[in-house]
């Protein structure tokens, strides 16, 4: 192991000599550096990084407090201790406020090895910290220039649609990409076969007649003396330089560009059927910023502009951009109407059938909001590549947009070929993740049929009907939905439903259950939350997707939640009556009751008047609902707070929540969503952002509690991250109040 180098002020040989011997006494295996005077000192710092500096308070010829001075500017990481027998406490506590780790008096030198490992180990956990802010400041930095170029991208593809100038058109680009885009310069250049040189046709940002010249490239250089125009040119790929000072371009374009204080370029080729006609070149001032998913974008930004060029003289431009999405490539609903209207006039001639089937990628505004949004479009166009090359005829597939994709596809019987067809024609395209920047995503599907001629004999009323199919899958928590079921839904069962649903509370069909929640440290059992089910006398136990959203609709969802929280504290007031440990129960409220403005009076109201015992309950309330009205929410939660309820954020992660709000709410718990917690164990980029949460929880003296923890493993790296609670199959399922105290007793076993 390596041998620590302290340098050590201290005019005594023989005290510097009876600090080495109790360090290495303790285990500390040290070289001493001993210095006595200011200049050695000051030379000391500068030649060499010591682990850590120590000190005697009073010198002949030097003095404790401007040794401290001197290390806090010429070493301020390294850790400074004083070893004096002469600090008195007053100045003790005055050298720890200017900079001083810790004091050991030289009759006491036994502690002095605990303290140096002590200071150490701050310096290392700091150091660690400060490691994983930059990490995380460079993600958010990236995020954020990925965000700028893909508005820098929808832009270009408006200029596009817009412009039918070349000359306009090119100007609009440059003027997007430097200004959007946040690049120094751009320029777009086309070849001039005759003279074999390639000139710009237009640019935004810096300009000069020396840059102009720069800008004007022949065609005749060598393999070794080619500058990145001339390489994308000839070799129809991006030519990216990162840095610039130790990728230098050709001699005389190097010393133009560096000086002028651009460290990063890229050329990308203008292609029209495989051939180069020009390139645009991009300049910035940052170095390594054209990194792999920037380049990606750009590549496309040019593909977008030679389509428009090959096609600007006839005026096909627009009717592209008209016609299909340009993010995915696809036909829009207009042109996808046409083609199938097409297709069922030739069927018709034969007797042949077709079917429609619309589907959407779940969860895809909570990928935007949690990973960015251009993680969502590289999603979007992933899939739109899967369906190109699924089907062979790339015109049978559509993007509707709001992650809303079609398909029509021939030869689909009936009915009884629905769970073959789902299966070939959307399902098997998510079978295989979508890997993104490095990490992989798993999309979920919802699907809508329709059947021609059985459901419909235009084309526009299928479509209509496979999205009104859709939309009852999406309601009835289905995978797949058929519109021939979807026509026997308002009166058989939606409607009869949301009957019964209204007399539930009367006939007291409702039930609370409860999941436990798990100290991961400890294994004992910290607190339930409360889940309502409804037991309906027709249909049995109803799942909570069924009914909750029927129950907001018509607004009883608020007696309800009242309800909710008189039994849970019912059934807090009965297992202490039954001798079971004090636990707390969290019960969740819907954004109705918190908008309500005597919430809070009305929440205490129901807890005095059902129970004297110390308050054990916790609210648990989304992101989301905050932001309805910030400031009375906050005074609402402050009171709660105030009078014992703990406040929980629920599904973190997946709302709007900033550092500068959740700094102001008063929030006790983040409860981090399951939808990170299932993919935590394969998906490195989601256990970074789970970890940050903890993090987060931790520097706001927050909790943190896992949901939908299923397996060790998941365990496992929630407790390496220090996530202090967590709740899920792997404890046990939602129990009624009755079997809560088995379910304690069963997981206190575990832990013994």
């Amino acid at each position: 192991m390596k041998k620590l180098q302290l340098v050590m002020v201290e005019d005594s040989d023989a005290d510097a000599e009876l600090v080495l011997r109790n360090l290495a006494k303790g285990g500390v295996d040290a070289v001493i550096h001993r210095v006595e005077t200011e200049p050695d000192f000051v030379q000391a710092l500068q030649w060499m990084a010591p682990d850590i500096i120590l000190s005697d308070f009073s010198l002949p010829q030097f003095d404790g407090l401007r040794a401290l001075d001197i290390a806090v500017a010429y070493a301020p990481e390294t850790p400074f201790i004083f070893v004096s027998g002469t600090i008195g406490e007053e100045r003790a506590i005055d050298a720890l406020r200017r900079g001083a780790i810790d004091y050991v008096l030289k009759t006491n030198l036994s502690r002095l090895p605990a303290a140096v490992e002590r200071a150490l180990r701050e310096v290392s956990l700091k150091a660690e910290r400060a490691r994983s802010e930059q990490q995380r400041h460079d993600q958010e930095i990236r995020l954020q220039r990925l965000t700028r170029t893909y508005r820098m991208l929808s832009s270009t593809s408006s200029a596009i649609l817009r412009l039918r100038n070349r000359n306009e058109l090119f100007d609009e680009v440059c003027r997007i990409a430097a200004h959007q885009g946040g690049y120094g310069r751009v320029v777009i250049s086309l070849i001039d076969p005759d003279a074999k040189t390639v000139r710009p046709r237009a640019w935004a940002g810096m300009d000069s007649p020396t840059l102009r010249i720069v800008d004007c490239v022949a065609l005749d250089s060598g393999p070794d003396s080619m500058g990145m125009t001339e390489r994308a040119i000839r070799s129809g790929a991006p030519s990216v330089h990162n840095d610039l000072v130790r990728e230098p371009q050709p001699p005389a374009q190097n010393e133009v560009l560096t000086a002028l204080g651009y460290r990063a370029a890229a050329a990308l080729p203008l292609l029209i059927d495989g051939t180069a006609i020009g390139v645009i070149s991009l300049f910035s001032s940052q170095p390594e910023v054209f990194d792999a998913a920037e380049v990606d974008v750009l590549f496309e930004l040019t593909a977008n502009l030679a389509f428009a060029l090959q096609y600007l003289e006839k005026d096909e431009a627009v009717h592209f951009l008209s016609y299909f999405d340009s993010l995915t490539g696809l036909a829009k609903r207009p042109l996808f109407c046409q083609r199938l209207a097409q297709l069922m006039s030739l069927d018709a001639a034969d007797g042949g059938s077709l079917t429609v089937v619309v589907f959407d990628v779940q969860k895809l505004g909570a990928i935007n909001d949690s990973l960015g949004r251009y993680v969502g479009d590289r999603l979007l166009e992933k899939i739109a590549a899967r369906m190109k090359q699924a089907h062979a005829d790339s015109e049978s597939a559509a993007y509707f947009g709001g992650g809303t994709f079609a398909l029509m596809l021939a030869g689909v019987g009936n009915a009884a070929d629905t769970g073959r067809m789902l299966q070939n024609a959307a399902a098997q395209l998510f079978v295989e993740p979508f890997e993104i920047d490095g990490q992989e995503l798993r999309p979920a599907i919802r699907s809508g049929v329709a059947f021609y001629p059985h459901d419909a004999n235009t084309a526009d009323a299928l479509v209509q009907n496979a999205e009104a199919a859709l939309k009852a899958a999406r309601e009835d928590n289905e995978k797949y939905m058929l519109y021939g079921l979807v026509t026997q839904r308002p009166t058989s069962r939606s409607l009869a439903l949301e009957a019964r649903l209204s007399g539930a509370l009367d006939r007291d069909e409702f039930r609370l259950h409860y999941q436990p929640k798990v100290n991961i440290g400890s294994g004992r059992v910290e607190g339930f939350e409360a889940l309502l089910r409804w037991q309906d006398t027709v249909d049995g136990l109803v799942a909570p997707s069924l009914f909750v959203p029927l129950l907001e609709r018509s607004g009883a969802i608020v007696d309800v939640g009242e309800w909710v929280l008189l039994q849970a504290v019912r059934d807090i007031r009965s297992w202490n009556a039954a001798g079971l440990a004090a636990v707390r129960v969290a019960v969740n409220v819907s954004p109705l009751q918190l908008r309500r403005r005597d919430f809070a009076d009305r929440v205490l109201a129901r807890i005095g008047s059902t129970d004297r015992q110390p308050c054990r309950v916790d609210i648990e309330i989304t992101e989301s609902m905050l932001m309805q009205d910030l400031e009375l929410s906050i005074r609402k939660l402050a009171q709660l707070r105030e009078a014992g309820i703990g406040i929980a954020i629920d599904d973190f992660g997946t709302g709007y929540s900033s550092l500068r709000l959740l700094a102001r709410l008063p929030v006790d718990t983040l409860k981090v969503d399951r939808s990170f917690i299932q993919s935590i164990a394969d998906t490195p980029n989601v256990a970074t952002l789970v970890s940050t949460i903890v993090s987060l929880a931790r520097a706001f003296n927050m909790h943190t509690v896992a949901e939908g923890v299923e397996t060790g493993e998941q365990l496992e790296i929630l407790r390496a991250m220090k996530c202090e609670e967590a709740q899920g199959y792997l404890f046990g399922r939602p129990t009624p109040a009755s079997e809560v105290g088995a379910a304690i007793t069963r997981l206190s076993q575990k832990t013994r």
